[in-house]
This record gives C-alpha cells, sequence and structure tokens, in this order.
C-alpha cells in the first residue's frame, strides 16, 4: 500500500517539517546516508546546516522564490526543502529550495504582544524569530514585509524569519477554504481571494477544492485580494517505509492513544518511546519530531516522539571564554552545535560559527535547559559590542537586606531598582533585567516579572510569542540581508 503523507513543498504552512527516509532505520543514529527530502529551518552556513544537519553544498542546485538562485541568497531562520541524502549528522544536498509564505503589507501589529497581521494572516514572533531590516518596534502598518514559518494548531503563523521588502509584491500560500465557485472567491486565513481575473488557474488535480494547498500572486483591493496567478502546491507524496515527522501537535486525543502533527495522525502505541519528555507531556502546540511507519489503515505509528527544546534563558553580554563545542557568557556555559541557529550581526560574516567567537565579543543567546540540568544554545548571535547586559532566567536565591538576588548562578544587584520590592519576589519566578557587568556582578538599570519562560499549568504552548528586545535593538545593522 502506498501511504500518503501531508507534504507542504515549499509552503510549510500546514505546521509540519518532514523527514521521508528511503531505507530503513534510525536516520539519527546511521552512519549510512539515505536519500532524503528534508524540510526545516536554516540554522547555519558551511556548506548549509538545515535542522542540524550540515549539507555538503558545492554541486548544489537552488531555487529561491520560484527563480534559480545561489546559496548566499538564504538567510538564517528560513524555511527551505532540502533533496538530497544525509546519515543525519552530514549529507550532500542535491537541490535546496525556499520560497516565502507570505508577502505583502502589515495591516496592524502589537510589539507588546508580539503579533502582525499581513493578508489576513496573525503572524506571532518569538525569541528564535530572526528579523532582517526591520524590528518588531520599528514595524509600521503598511510597511511591505517577507515572512517565512510554521503555522501552530491555532492556524496562525509562527514566523521564524521575517525581512523588510523592497518591492510591493504580493504573494500568500495557504489552504483553500470557503469555495465558492460561482463567485470566483475562498478564503486563506482571514482573507478572501477573488480568482475571477484569473485565465487559467494553475492545478494538477481537475478543480479548485476546499483544502488543497495553493500559492497565490496578485493585488490587494479592499481588503481582496485579486489574484493574477493561483498555483496549486504539491500537497502530496507517496512514501513507503520510515517517516519522520516534525511540527506543531494540532490534534490530541489522550483516550484514543492519537495525535495530528500537521496532517498526519500518529498513533501513539504501547512501544512507541519517549525522548526528552513523557507522554503525559503531549498536548496542542507542543513541538514534537515522530518517527515511525504507516499501518494498513494509514496511520503513522509512532516508535519514536521526541520532544523539541524550548527557549528556557536568555543571556546578552561578553563571551568569557569559548571552549570545545561550549560558549560562556558572564560565567553561564552552554554547549553549541549544530542544532544552534548561528548569525553574525557584527561582521556580516556569512558562514560564522562558534570558532568565529572570542572572549570579549557581545553575544545573544537563547538557551533551553537539558534533562541533566545542563544548558544548549537553540540561538547563538553576535552583536556590536555593547556596555549593556540583559538575562532572563529563574530566580535562585534572594538577600532582601543586601538587594541582590542570584540568576543562573550570577549575582544580580537590583538595589537601584525602586519599584521591585525584594520582599515579594519568590525563588524560581522569571525576572527580566537589563544592566551593566562589572566582571562578576550584574547592576541592574531595568527589571521585571517574565513569565514568558515559565511552566504553566493549562498546556503545553509549543511557543513563547511576545517583544523580544534583543532582536529588536539592533536588527538595523542587517545590511547583509539583499533579497
Amino acid at each position: 500500500m502506498k501511504n500518503t503523507i501531508v507534504f507542504p513543498a515549499l509552503l510549510l504552512s500546514s505546521s509540519i517539517l518532514l523527514v521521508a527516509c528511503g531505507g530503513s532505520g534510525s536516520s539519527t543514529s546511521s552512519a549510512t546516508e539515505e536519500s532524503r527530502t528534508v524540510v526545516g529551518t536554516v540554522d547555519g552556513f558551511g556548506s548549509v546546516i538545515v535542522n542540524g544537519v550540515h549539507y555538503q553544498s558545492t554541486d548544489t542546485e537552488f531555487e529561491i522564490n520560484d527563480r534559480s538562485g545561489a546559496e548566499n541568497q538564504l538567510r538564517v531562520g528560513q524555511l527551505v526543502i532540502v533533496e538530497g541524502s544525509d546519515d543525519g549528522n552530514e549529507g550532500v544536498a542535491h537541490r535546496i529550495s525556499y520560497d516565502a509564505d507570505i508577502r505583502g503589507p502589515v495591516a496592524s501589529v502589537d510589539a507588546v504582544a508580539g503579533t502582525m497581521v499581513i493578508l489576513g494572516q496573525t503572524i506571532s514572533v518569538d525569541a528564535m524569530t530572526v528579523f532582517s531590516g526591520v524590528d518588531l518596534d520599528t514595524i509600521t502598518v503598511g510597511q511591505y514585509l517577507e515572512v517565512s514559518g510554521l503555522r501552530d494548531g491555532n492556524g496562525n503563523v509562527l514566523a521564524s524569519y521575517i525581512s523588510l521588502e523592497d518591492s510591493t509584491d504580493i504573494e500568500l500560500r495557504g489552504t483553500v477554504a470557503d469555495l465558492d465557485s460561482g463567485l470566483m472567491t475562498f478564503t486563506i486565513g482571514g482573507m478572501t481571494v477573488d480568482y475571477s481575473s484569473v485565465a487559467t488557474l494553475d492545478l494538477e488535480d481537475s478543480a479548485l477544492s476546499n483544502g488543497m494547498l495553493v500559492e497565490v500572486e496578485g493585488s490587494l483591493d479592499t481588503n481582496i485580494l485579486i489574484a493574477s496567478k493561483v498555483e496549486q502546491e504539491d500537497l502530496h507524496r507517496s512514501h513507503d517505509g520510515n517517516v519522520r515527522v516534525f511540527g506543531y501537535i494540532s490534534a490530541y486525543d489522550a483516550a484514543a492513544g492519537t495525535m495530528t502533527v500537521g496532517g498526519t495522525e500518529v498513533l501513539l502505541a504501547r512501544s512507541t518511546e519517549y525522548e526528552h519528555g513523557t507522554q503525559t507531556e503531549l498536548a496542542l502546540n507542543a513541538m514534537v519530531k515522530v518517527q515511525g511507519s504507516f499501518n494498513g489503515d494509514g496511520q503513522l505509528v509512532a516508535a519514536e516522539v521526541e520532544f523539541e527544546g524550548e527557549v528556557k534563558l536568555e543571556l546578552e553580554g561578553p563571551v568569557t571564554s569559548v571552549g570545545n563545542g561550549t560558549l560562556t557568557v558572564m560565567g553561564v556555559t552552554a554547549t553549541v552545535d549544530t542544532r544552534t541557529r548561528v548569525r553574525d550581526e557584527r561582521d556580516d560574516e556569512y558562514y560564522f560559527n562558534l570558532d568565529s567567537v572570542a572572549a570579549g565579543d557581545y553575544v545573544e543567546l537563547r538557551l533551553t535547559i537539558e534533562a541533566d540540568g545542563s544548558y544548549r544554545a537553540l540561538r547563538l548571535e553576535r552583536e556590536d559590542n555593547d556596555n549593556r547586559v540583559k538575562i532572563t532566567a529563574p530566580i535562585d536565591s534572594i538577600d532582601v537586606l543586601a538587594g541582590t538576588v542570584t540568576m543562573l548562578g550570577v549575582t544580580v544587584d537590583l538595589s537601584a531598582i525602586s519599584a521591585i520590592d525584594l520582599t515579594t519576589l519568590i525563588t524560581g519566578g522569571y525576572l527580566e533585567v537589563k544592566g551593566t557587568f562589572d566582571g562578576s556582578v550584574i547592576v541592574a538599570s531595568e527589571a521585571g516579572e517574565d513569565d514568558r519562560y515559565e511552566d504553566h499549568d493549562d498546556g503545553h504552548d509549543g511557543h513563547d510569542s511576545g517583544s523580544d528586545d534583543s532582536d529588536n535593538d539592533d536588527s538595523n545593522n542587517d545590511e547583509e540581508e539583499n533579497d
């Protein structure tokens, strides 16, 4: 039986990142390269790193926004399709494609909530969103932006990449809904599309239908997208054998033992193994990887479910030291590997990596906490040197008399912050602190409670939306971006 799996080529708006493996066995442990098609986020270059796998790209064919392109047109944070082979760590890319999910004018923006609306689509940003030429605080209504990202279980787009557009092109990718073949309209999210001016629809199927994945280009007329082109995207690919899907959980039935990751129904078996979490932690909008094979009912029977690391800590400050695969900032040490999304704002070094970093450099880190209590960097950016530092972390201890707290083992002097009453603080509660660092103590100039990264009892939020000041401070230096 040929099993059909939801595979959003270029769009990625179905909230799924998928790896289809040509052979059996675990891709992360086998030293044998297997033919794969991978949809994932660009984490760095040298040659191209996607989802933590380093792909050699010497002879790679590149396609950028439907045109022949080159590697140096790709940007960290963009979602791409890699066709090639890999062993889970190293690989060879035969073809890499990138296409934006949304291109259009900003209708509204809420910097405090970390959201904006473009072409009727609600877009949220978090600590992993990469900005280019613009930042959350400087985005204004009417600006044209390009967005690359994934849709969550609520249908909103979590942006991994946002850049300021020079052009006024309109482009929207999504699934058709509310199709009215008489009026020749349909909707994508909150946007009505009028396709009456399109002479010929570019479809693989016989007719336009609800649920079809399409790319629409056109112009805006009173909040209606007047389409000049409607093209069906490659929604399904047939595959037999081992499959891995990566995305948000958009539906979960604990009693039935099923969940939906993207558009793929997953069956949780007694033999299913869980990594970096347990079955009790499965919830809507949790980000997971699922590996398994299809049964006769078309369900993906999960052999393994792996929980993806979430940002739990933020550090911005000077590098204390650089080790073998580690980085220490203000005395806090974290692991940096190919899974770390790396980017250089200071020197615009395209092939930036840990070897590029030296003691004294000013960096921004987004960290997750591993099972053993160690820290792993999910994101590393080198910025222009700055006397101001920042830490967002839980409070380890409180000394009311001294007016200090410790966070990640670093002493923070809050005595100058009259708005903070240390007697009301609790250990384990999160603070965001900005100030200066004298080599051992952070002297706070700004501080406030921050619960974005706290564990909540009302479910597992797969991302933390909201304003991220680190991106907002310096992203206007981004002269590298020349899309």
